[in-house]
C-alpha cells in the first residue's frame, strides 16, 4: 500500500471510532434512557424533577407536570409542551449531568399566550406562542457554553442573550443569533 492510502485509510478508521465514543460523555444509548427533566421556575418557587418520557412512550403524569411549570405564569394558562422542545432541553440536561453537574435547568420563559408575548416584546410567530421554545440557565454554567451544547444538538434556534444571563433554544430551524 501507498503512503497516502495507509494515511487516509487510518484516517477513516479513526473516523469510524469516534462515532462510538459518545458525545460531549453521553453514554451511547442515552436516547433510550427514560427522559428525566429537572426545572425550576424563580418566579413562582416551583421544581419539578419528573420522568416524561419512558419504554418508548409518554409519561403523563411527568409530562403534565412540565407542562404545569412550563405555563404562561402571566396568564396562568398551560398548554400541551411540545415533545421535541422536551428533548432539546433534555439533551441539555443529560450533558450536564454527564459531566457531574446536576442542577436544575432554571426556567425564564416556556410557553406564552399572544397577549403575554406581545407585552414581553417577543417576535410575533415566536415559538413560545407554540410552546415550542425555553429561555433557561443553569448557575455556574455560562450562557454561552448551554448555547454551544445547543448548537451541538442542532434541534433548532438557539439565542445567545450573556447580559440577560439566559438561552433560548427552540425546535424551529436550526439558526443562531446574539441578542
Amino acid at each position: 500500500m501507498r503512503p497516502d492510502r495507509r494515511r487516509f485509510l487510518r484516517g477513516l478508521a479513526g473516523v469510524a471510532a469516534a462515532t462510538v465514543v459518545p458525545a460531549f460523555g453521553q453514554p451511547s444509548d442515552f436516547w433510550s434512557l427514560p427522559r428525566e427533566l429537572w426545572l425550576y421556575r424563580p418566579a413562582t418557587r416551583e421544581q419539578v424533577r419528573a420522568v416524561y418520557w419512558a419504554d418508548g412512550q409518554l409519561v403523563l403524569d411527568g409530562y403534565v407536570q412540565i407542562c404545569r411549570l412550563l405555563r404562561d405564569v402571566q396568564a396562568d394558562t398551560a398548554v400541551q409542551f411540545d415533545l421535541v422542545t422536551l428533548d432539546i432541553a433534555r439533551g441539555v440536561y443529560g450533558w450536564l449531568r454527564a459531566n457531574g453537574i446536576d442542577r436544575p435547568l432554571i426556567i425564564n420563559s416556556g410557553y406564552r399566550t399572544g397577549h403575554t408575548n406581545a407585552n414581553e416584546g417577543g417576535a410575533r410567530n415566536s415559538f413560545h406562542t407554540k410552546a415550542q421554545a425555553l429561555d433557561l440557565r443553569i448557575d455556574g454554567v455560562s450562557p454561552e457554553a448551554v448555547g454551544r451544547f445547543g448548537q451541538y444538538l442542532a434541534g433548532g434556534g438557539v439565542g445567545f442573550y450573556p447580559s440577560k444571563r439566559f438561552t433560548h433554544l427552540d425546535r424551529g430551524r436550526v439558526r443562531t443569533w446574539v441578542g
